[in-house]
């Protein structure tokens, strides 16, 4: 009798409320002691709050300089104003496309992957993440901290927030000197407390750009491709599969010769009978029985095209055609081209064979169609055993990631998706940084030769910090309270209803509602972007 493990997603919600709900008991339960070593213990619903006055001294003397500190920050007011409406706009325009067009359930849709979590988002990579997560809210929060006591506001504590894991830090400023009360005047001018609330955005955003500076500048410079042929696919229930082989492994040798190319893999007298390959840091010995085939390796399949309705999909390979062999893209269009519209052929691949009824060539040229496309920085590939293996650009891929900040608009927007679309072209899924395989098909280079593995650290350290301090800067752009931005979004507003009404009550009451419309819609926007795949297709097992 088997018994069936398998979660669903009505599981996983059922366990997180009870993870939640005994969390809550164990901070109801601390904030009960109050003080542990010099600690102040409370909690916040289920979020644990720990608070400490130890490091007070440390802000005051930082913020001494305290006209540089108020220039510096006033300086940065226009680009945390530039973040916050470029951010909102985006934000916008992605709720409205969801809204046309629902995307299907996928692991870029999940919940757990809108959060930007460490652990909990499984693109961001657990180590490296929480180390740019905690410098990210040390910079936010020690900066919002200095800026308080560069304008005359007393800072009560700073600490820690734990849901499970640290999930935020906290500078604690007196609030009635900074926002004020009903009965009592705020300490702050209202442009006081704008610098202060820039203060963690604008920190957030020095902090990235120097970060990816050094990244995408003399540390990409150090690192070098290495010559790699890399597992891209292995056929369900093969002999490849049942032998052992997984995607992303890297043949490094063939009968005890090294392999640095598909040229030299296909330089053997005969089919291979052993392999070494490295997976993770352990090399394996794999065997296999059968002939090489050379293919090309299908990119995309077009929407309704001949491949399609003959269950071809991207990652296919194919290496004949009605019997003649296409091992590159030139063989494979010279066959082509000698086909016509209807015509019906039977295509060779590393899935088995697909018969295709061929379109009109959209080109008008009267030849037959397929409806696929190609790579155009590698698409050569060979197979034998259910096992495909493809020689990994490294060299192109390296130029590409240089390339991407001298790209404009679109670099910076590539650059934010990197770590879940990767470059396209290269990766199916995210860069993680020079982690895990990925870091097998580099080496360090000038400088960094001294280093040896160590640069690859220095690397993922200034990624993972220049993105999410990126990520942090631009999520609080936004005007929605309690987010900097939205407390920015109010004081700006105030400001700009005040000059133009010259009364301070009917700019509360307008820059009030205003707010409260802002935050309504994009908090509902970030609901309906995570809900929307699952109510438009259905939540599935």
């Amino acid at each position: 009798m088997s018994l069936n493990m398998e979660l669903t997603l009505y599981d996983w919600f059922l366990i997180a409320i009870l993870a939640l709900n005994l969390h809550w008991i164990l901070a109801k339960r601390l904030s009960r002691i109050q003080s542990l070593r010099g600690l102040s213990l409370g909690n916040w619903g289920p979020v644990i709050m720990i608070r400490t006055t130890r490091w007070l001294s440390l802000i005051d003397r930082l913020s001494r300089p305290r006209r540089l500190w108020k220039l510096s920050i006033t300086a940065g007011i226009p680009l945390v104003v530039l973040g916050m409406f470029s951010f909102l706009a985006f934000f916008l325009l992605m709720t409205f496309a969801v809204m046309r067009s629902p995307p299907e359930p996928s692991v870029y849709t999940a919940p757990r992957n809108v959060l930007l979590i460490p652990g909990i988002n499984q693109f961001i990579p657990l180590w490296w993440g929480w180390v740019a997560l905690f410098v990210t809210m040390a910079v936010h929060e020690f900066s919002h901290g200095i800026l308080c006591r560069a304008e005359g506001i007393r800072v009560k504590s700073m600490g820690i927030a734990l849901l499970a894991a640290p999930v935020a830090a906290f500078v604690e400023p007196d609030e009635e000197e900074l926002f004020g009360s009903e009965d009592k005047k705020a300490k702050a001018s209202r442009a006081a407390r704008v610098r202060i609330l820039s203060a963690g955005v604008i920190a957030n955003f020095v902090v990235a750009a120097v970060a990816l500076a050094l990244f995408f500048g003399p540390v990409i410079g150090a690192i070098a491709p290495v010559d790699r042929v890399v597992v891209v696919d292995v056929a369900p229930g093969s002999d490849a599969d049942m032998t052992g082989f997984e995607r992303q492994m890297i043949l490094l040798e063939a009968d005890g010769v090294q392999i640095g190319s598909i040229e030299d893999l296909m330089a053997e007298e005969g089919a291979p009978k052993s392999l070494s390959l490295l997976w993770g840091e352990e090399v394996v010995e794999l065997g296999v029985d059968g002939p090489l085939r050379r293919g090309v390796v299908v990119s995309y399949v077009f929407e309704g095209s001949a491949a399609e309705e003959a269950g071809m999909a991207s990652g296919i390979t194919i290496s004949e055609i009605d019997g003649v062999p296409t091992p590159d893209w030139e063989s494979f269009r010279s066959y082509m081209n000698t086909t016509r519209r209807g015509q019906t052929v039977v295509i060779g691949t590393n899935r088995g064979e697909h018969v295709a009824n061929l379109t009109a060539n959209p080109d008008g040229s009267g030849t037959g169609f397929l409806g696929v496309g190609f790579s155009e920085v590698s698409a050569n590939a060979v197979y034998l055993d259910g096992v495909t293996f493809q020689e990994f650009p490294a060299g192109p891929f390296l130029a590409a990631l240089r390339e991407m900040p001298r790209s404009g608009l679109f670099g910076m927007i590539s650059l934010m998706g990197l770590p879940f679309s990767g470059i396209p072209g290269f990766t199916e899924m995210g860069f993680p940084g020079f982690s895990g395989w990925i870091n097998q098909l580099f080496e360090p280079a000038g400088w960094a030769e001294p280093l040896g593995g160590k640069i690859f650290w220095i690397a993922n350290f200034l990624f993972w910090v220049g993105l999410i301090n990126l990520y942090a800067g631009l999520f609080n752009c936004l005007p929605a309270v309690p987010l900097d931005g939205g407390h920015i979004f109010r004081d700006l507003l105030h400001m700009g209803f005040a000059a133009v009404f010259k009364s301070e009550a009917r700019a509360e009451r307008m820059t009030r509602a205003v707010v409260a419309l802002m935050a309504w819609l994009i908090f509902s926007s970030l609901i309906f972007i995570i809900v929307a795949p699952y109510l438009a297709h259905g939540f599935g097992g």
